[in-house]
């Protein structure tokens, strides 16, 4: 027997879902209903035990031969679960069989050095986590049973039914049914192995979910119990302030607000903040006690004790390879990658109190308790007792994998001479001397807000030549502001975000964009979310009057001019904008020509080469003077606008010269049909039509007036789409996915540029600027304006990143092209089968599963493979250089941390988060050793500068 293939049904009182593997096999009324398995790949058997069948004995000694390979899908559970088992039964799981005290440790599981995964296999291959979703992307015979949920519904959870009849029969097929899949997986995966060294460090992995860590105890209860306690008093503090039946809705408290003068779209964290900021009392009051009542901390003490053993240890925190992209670790359970910082200074003095449950004394001294309740979260883990904690985490690792991939020479200088790369990096952006609290202190915060963002998207740029796609605009082109055709400095690329998609634009949420009503721009997201309707201009029709960028009446009358009195455009295609096709032989008779008049539309001021007939004139309402400033007038944007719809809209209206029964004229003998050859009848094209709305109002110079008084139709933008306003405000913001981003620099002193009929910044859909807000750069301090010079003087200082970015996205399409490998910087782009690898340093691979060289939707090449989407569908997924970048820099600086794990293996690892290890040890144990042994490069990274710092501690907290 060389392996064997494993699956289990099992029961518990405790929920999995919560407390995970490890307490849920503790329980008292835990037992393994159904053990399945197939010894060599060979014919799979099952075993009845909650019926009195017994396992083989050769099987049972199989389970702790170290020389069988144990194989299972999530091969965890079946490990703890059949350590619990075996224990029962008075196995001996101690392979040493000594009874030392640390023997006995050790021996409380399963050794995993001879387990193994199927799930990590296939999260090595970059397929889903789950064993029915793995079965249906390999299209295999045998699936996954659906009726398995229902079946351990039944079985597994209390109250538990009997085992016996068909129900049960079928529970038994199930889990016979399993154990084919995954070793039909097997099977289909054995062309590409895993290798050892990821093996090894798995077996890492499950040494420490073993060994758990700590958790004080009384300090959680009293948490829990003051949290409630805390909760009570400020809601009976709320009611009296408000005299709401119910201060948590989120509708009555607005309502409350918007009586004393406050409205707000939205009671989250950020919008509750920023009305702190001119709030006055008892609004002010409100606030602030809603935030507190807000506070989450109880949740992850909630989470402490579901998952705490009977040893006070809670295990089980960390998925190996739980990033299938890039390999990194995912939290689980507590979830200690997301815990609060703590910021108190007498943080220990707190934590007693909490830990005696003197809510008296830590009311008076600290407030708010919320607050301090959250701050104390991570101080409930803590070593057992005479020992301590070290914690050592990396300096800036991704920034030194980054720089090293693209030998960018000055930031690896900053890192041999252990230099702050935030100093420096504003120093060269700058160009001057940066030093932390000394000369220009103040400008480091700026290099550390550029070093942690850059990113934006693309659809069409009203230019004056047309509308164009973002990222084939030229430095040639001029863009429509919203007051004039303005110049910029070019286009960039800025990777891949999330965007949403609102009234026709695409962006991130974070992107400014202007909403009517309103004179400066808010973020796209809040626009979405809230219903408000996006400027249109430009396409759209309206020109702008905003803030601090208005004209004098005259200026913007002749700005305008052209946007005034469109009518419809028979035979006008959407893209490019304006152009029909003339034919050389003679003209096209039954198209009009668009004219640049004083009063009717030209568009985007383009020439027009078909057609010579004269625009009719347009039988629709004037505009009347405007002859006092408190003159109000009336006008209808709609009924004399003739706007018409995109293709994207809505399809050609059947009207006069549309459809094959409605021509404008019969076609003489011998006239061209206008058709190809092959074409089979003379039906024409059905077009989408360009609409220029009219919705400006043209001020008369001699008596203008800054304002204007616009009606509220009663009726959508679009004449053909008479739902358009009855639908939910949640229903505007839709199509959620990621996009490639662009970013157009400096469009003019305002910034700022029309696409897709919308006013934006010229951030480039939240881009660079958005990222930077993201990571809180307004909140520290910065200005506006001084965003989107700091991302162009980051992208100037790194020029051999940049390069390295589209070295990446070269070397990885010629790979696909060609199906050959190829190599750049280090890094190996292998082809093999239907997969694309790509070869890490340290030998490890990343798999992207079914590469194609695709078109995206502007005609340009793009990068695309099967993976997970942000749906947790399985689809084709599109990428580039930039993002492959990330994940190649983020999975070696997981190899680096996996590395340094190995090193420090006889230490007792009690639990990592991102780039960080904790370290339970005896007090004799050097910080100093600890740190200059994580340090160490890795032979693979010769040249790679590396520096770990850390502290001592006797409960975990942030330093």
């Amino acid at each position: 027997m060389k392996s064997i293939s494993i699956d289990l049904e099992t029961r518990s009182s405790v929920d999995i879902g919560k407390s995970g593997v490890y307490r849920y096999a503790e329980a008292e009324d835990f037992a393994i209903l159904l053990f399945g398995y197939a010894v060599d790949g060979g014919t799979v058997e099952v075993i009845d035990i909650a019926n009195g069948e017994q396992i083989p004995q050769e099987i049972l000694d199989a389970l702790i031969d170290e020389s069988v390979i144990k194989w299972a899908f999530n091969a965890n559970f079946e490990r703890v679960c059949l350590s619990r088992y075996l224990s029962d039964l008075g196995i001996d799981l101690d392979p040493f069989r000594d009874n030392h005290p640390l023997s006995k440790e050790c021996a409380r599981f399963l050794n995993p050095h001879s387990w193994r995964c199927t799930m990590v296999w296939s999260a090595y291959m970059g397929l889903p986590l789950s064993l029915a979703a793995v079965g249906r992307v390999l299209g295999l015979e045998e699936q996954k049973m659906t009726e398995g949920k229902a079946l351990i519904r039944s079985f597994s959870t209390p109250p538990f039914h009997e085992p016996t009849g068909e129900k049960w029969e079928l529970f038994k097929a199930y889990n016979r049914r399993d154990v084919e899949v995954e070793t039909a997986i097997q099977k289909r995966l054995s062309k590409y192995p895993v290798p050892q060294s990821v093996w090894e460090e798995y077996v890492l992995d499950q040494e420490i979910n073993d060994r758990g860590i700590r958790l004080d105890m009384p300090l959680v209860e009293n948490a829990v119990q003051i949290d409630a306690t805390t909760k009570d008093k400020l809601m009976e503090r709320l009611k009296a302030l408000t005299r709401l039946e119910n201060p948590n809705s989120v509708a009555q408290m607005k309502e409350w607000l918007k009586e004393r003068g406050v409205e707000t779209e939205s009671l989250d964290k950020k919008s509750v903040t920023a009305l702190l900021k001119t709030a006055q009392s008892p609004v002010s009051d409100v606030l602030v006690l809603r935030q507190q009542l807000a506070k989450s901390s109880v949740k992850k003490y909630q989470a402490m004790r579901n998952a705490v053993c009977v040893d006070s240890r809670a295990r089980g925190m960390f998925q190996f390879y739980g990033a299938n992209r890039t390999g990194r670790f995912a939290g689980r359970i507590v979830q200690l990658q997301n815990l609060p910082q703590n910021h108190l200074s007498d943080l220990k003095c707190a934590r007693d109190l909490v830990r005696q449950g003197n809510y008296a004394a830590l009311e008076m001294l600290y407030d708010p308790v919320p607050d301090v309740l959250s701050q104390l979260i991570r101080t409930a883990f803590i070593p057992k007792e005479g020992r301590k904690f070290i914690v050592a985490d990396f300096s800036a690792i991704e920034a030194r994998v980054l720089s090293w991939l693209a030998k960018e020479r000055w930031r690896m200088d900053v890192f041999e001479g252990n230099g702050d790369i935030y100093c420096a990096t504003a120093g060269r952006m700058f160009h001057c001397n940066v030093v932390k609290h000394g000369e220009n202190g103040h400008l480091r915060q700026k290099g550390k807000q550029a070093e942690l963002a850059c990113i934006a998207e693309g659809q069409l740029v009203l230019t004056n030549e047309g509308l164009v796609p973002i990222e084939y605009v030229r430095a040639e082109h001029l863009l429509w502001d919203g007051e004039s055709w303005v110049s910029h400095d070019g286009v960039i690329f800025k990777g891949e975000r999330e965007v949403i998609t609102y009234e026709g634009l695409t962006a991130t949420p974070d992107h400014l964009v202007w909403v009517q009503g309103k004179s400066q721009p808010i973020q796209f997201g809040d626009a979405a979310s809230c219903g408000a309707h996006l400027v249109q201009t430009g396409d759209g029709g309206t020109a702008i009057r905003l803030g601090e960028n208005h004209q004098p009446g005259k200026e913007m009358e002749c700005g305008n001019e052209s946007l005034l009195r469109s009518d419809k455009m028979y035979g006008m295609r959407c893209n490019p904008v304006a152009v029909l096709g003339q034919s050389s032989q003679r003209e096209i008779e039954g198209l009009p020509e668009l004219f640049a008049t004083e009063t009717d539309s030209i568009l985007v001021g383009q020439t027009t080469h078909s057609s010579k007939t004269t625009l009719r004139e347009p039988e629709r309402q004037g505009v009347p003077s405007v002859w006092r400033a408190r003159d109000q007038v009336r006008f209808s944007e709609c009924d004399g606008g003739r706007s018409v719809s995109h293709k994207n809209i809505r399809s050609a209206l059947t009207l006069d010269g549309t459809g094959s029964h409605r021509y404008e004229r019969k076609l003489h003998q011998r006239e061209s049909t206008l058709c190809t050859q092959s074409a089979k009848s003379s039906k024409p094209q059905n077009y989408g039509f360009v609409g220029v709305s009219s919705g400006v109002l043209a001020l008369l110079p001699r008596c203008g007036n800054e304002k204007t008084v616009r009606r509220n139709d009663s009726f959508g933008d679009y004449q053909s789409c008479g739902d358009s306003c009855q639908r939910e405000k949640e229903e505007l913001a839709y199509h959620q996915r990621t996009a490639r981003l662009y970013d157009i620099r400096n469009a003019g002193k305002h910034h700022r540029f029309t696409v897709s009929g919308k006013l934006v910044h010229n951030c480039g859909y939240g881009g660079s600027v958005g990222a930077l807000k993201a990571f809180g750069a307004l909140e520290s301090g910065m200005k506006e304006e001084e965003l989107k010079p700091l991302v162009d003087a980051w992208r100037a200082a790194n020029l051999s990143i940049v390069d390295f970015w589209w070295a990446v996205d070269r070397a990885a399409k010629d790979c696909i092209k060609e199906r050959s490998t190829k190599i750049t910087h280090g890094i190996r782009f292998i082809y093999q089968g239907s997969m694309m690898f790509i070869e890490l340093p340290s030998g490890r691979r990343l798999s992207y599963v079914k590469p194609r060289i695709g078109e995206n939707r502007f005609g340009g090449e793009s990068i695309t493979y099967m993976g997970l989407d942000l749906s947790k569908k399985w689809a084709r997924i599109e990428s580039y250089g930039p993002k492959l970048v990330e994940n190649i820099t983020q999975a070696i600086s997981r190899d680096i941390l996996c590395y340094a794990m190995q090193t420090l293996r006889t230490m007792d690892i009690v639990a990592h988060v991102h780039d960080e290890l904790i370290i339970e040890c005896d007090e004799r144990v050097s910080l100093v050793a600890v740190c200059e042994q994580m340090a160490r490069t890795p032979p693979w990274a010769d040249g790679l500068p590396l520096r770990a710092d850390g502290f001592e501690c006797q409960f975990y907290q942030k330093d």
